[in-house]
């Protein structure tokens, strides 16, 4: 650092690598975190299978007064399994969209014979009830038989894409991101291998006195690290992600979990940095320790040189 050609372009280098630790942090957390696996468990961790379950209940039960089938018609033959594996497919489906797979159009959720059998029933014992005579197979019993079974499906499928990836692929969104997203393990490794080059250009910016180094390491290290953990600070102590306006309880529940969740990720990361750095400073503060002895016994030698020479 004697050197102010080598102080400036330290600084320079230092200041480009505390952006490229951010963007390596950045991607590497959103490359782990952003797969259908880990969005699957995060709604399992949360029981969000139960969620959905309490949510249609009260949708179907609003409904009676315009269909006229009690709630329990549906509700009896939904379970938590059937939901969770509803749920699974979305999240499964929206992800293949994003990672370009061969997919073919959403096929809808899986089916379930016991629902549709209910629906069945309970439309035959109402046309008994009221005495209503089915004439053929056209007759308008079944047009409204099929749209009451389509219309059940449609709503299940839709409470149970918590993460409105089907609602996303829909109005063409998950396709703007796609190219972004497939790219993610090519920008892990671009942002790693500047963070790397910029590191051993470190080494050469400082190579006559390469301790110099370690400490613009660790302040590149440390800056990098305080900027990642103080956002994600302020984020989960203010709670900041509750205060989103969502009505729905599953989908507010699967987006702010895995908002935090993310954040928590990032948050560990960026600590990583932090004690990295203090490594770095440590490490730079015991090189200098033993250059300062070396030089303080080259200097007595010397002393002691001179002194020989005068007395000679």
């Amino acid at each position: 650092m004697k050197s102010k050609g080598s102080y400036i372009s330290s600084f320079i280098v230092t200041l480009l690598l505390v952006f490229s630790l951010l963007a390596s942090i950045g991607c590497l957390t959103a490359k782990k975190f952003a797969t259908a696996d880990n969005l699957i468990k995060l709604t399992e961790q949360k029981n969000l299978s139960s969620v959905v379950n309490k949510e249609l209940e009260k949708y179907f039960t609003e409904k009676y007064a315009d269909t006229g089938i009690p709630a329990e018609i549906y509700m009896k033959n939904i379970s938590d399994e059937y939901l969770k594996m509803t749920i699974s497919g979305e999240i499964r489906y929206g992800f293949a969209v994003l990672n370009g797979e061969n997919v073919k159009m959403h096929e809808g959720i899986p089916a379930n014979t016991d629902l549709e059998k209910s629906i069945t029933e309970y439309y035959e014992n109402y046309a008994d009830e009221t005495d209503y005579e089915i004439k053929d197979e056209n007759d308008p019993y079944y047009q409204k038989l099929a749209k009451s079974k389509n219309e059940a499906f449609k709503v299940i499928e839709e409470y149970c894409d918590v993460y409105k990836l089907n609602a996303l692929e829909n109005h063409g969104i998950l396709k703007k991101v796609k190219p972004i997203y497939v790219k993610l393990p090519t920008l892990s490794i671009t942002c790693l291998g500047a963070s790397a080059f910029l590191a051993l250009l470190l080494l050469v910016c400082n190579f006559k006195r390469l301790k110099d180094a370690l400490y613009w390491l660790g302040t590149a290290f440390l800056c990098s690290g305080i900027f990642g953990l103080i956002p994600c600070l302020y984020l989960l102590k203010s709670n900041y992600f509750a205060a989103f306006s969502i009505k729905q309880a599953q989908i507010f529940t699967a987006y702010t979990t895995a908002m935090e969740t993310f954040t928590q990720a990032f948050m560990k990361s960026s600590i990583i940095l932090i004690a990295a750095a203090v490594l770095f400073y440590i490490i730079f503060s015991i090189c200098s320790a033993f250059s300062a002895k070396s030089e303080d016994k080259a200097a007595d030698k010397t002393d002691e040189k001179k002194t020989e020479s005068a007395e000679k």
